[in-house]
């Protein structure tokens, strides 16, 4: 994986970010993922550098062998939302198994890695999906040293197969 397989997007007006484009998906047991690398921030119009192009190669190679994780995850959260009341309030069918679960999840899976030069850990690394359970806040795994470390931020386990923040 190199920086000149990226393709730099056109910026969004309302964007302050720029971001550029792996030439190729990842295909997953969860489906075809895109790979992203976020520069964030007005000031930095550099391309990506050679740690965004390592930690996207690691969430590559996660995402190719761990989609049984990852679909997990993603099934004990639709659990959590069945019991939460959000399946009904966003006309998601309740009762669909881990393999069917997926239909309910947009196409748009991204691996993503952000890179913010105004903090002090200025990298970050995430996997991206969009639940129609819960497409306002969406589902991003932040992956760090080798796993998913928390979701949207916050720590979780699976107990019991579902979802459960800590």
């Amino acid at each position: 994986m190199t920086a000149s397989e990226y393709q730099k997007q056109p910026r969004d007006p309302d964007s302050f970010s720029d971001r550029w484009l792996w030439q190729r998906s990842v295909p997953t047991p969860l489906g075809d993922f895109s790979v992203e690398l976020v520069m964030l921030g007005d000031g930095d119009t550099n391309p990506p550098d050679e740690e965004m192009l390592r930690r996207a190669a690691e969430l590559v190679r996660y995402a190719e062998t761990h989609g049984d994780h990852i679909l997990d995850i993603v099934y004990g959260h639709y659990r959590l939302a069945g019991e939460s009341g959000w399946l009904e309030m966003e006309c998601v069918p309740s009762g669909l198994s881990r393999e069917t679960v997926l239909s309910q999840v947009r196409d748009d899976r991204t691996l993503v890695v952000t890179r913010d030069l105004d903090l002090d850990e200025p990298y970050d690394s995430a996997i991206h999906l969009v639940p129609l359970w819960d497409e306002e806040h969406a589902l991003s795994l932040e992956f760090r040293d080798g796993q998913i470390v928390s979701a949207n931020d916050d720590p979780f386990r699976l107990e019991d197969g579902v979802f459960r923040w800590q």
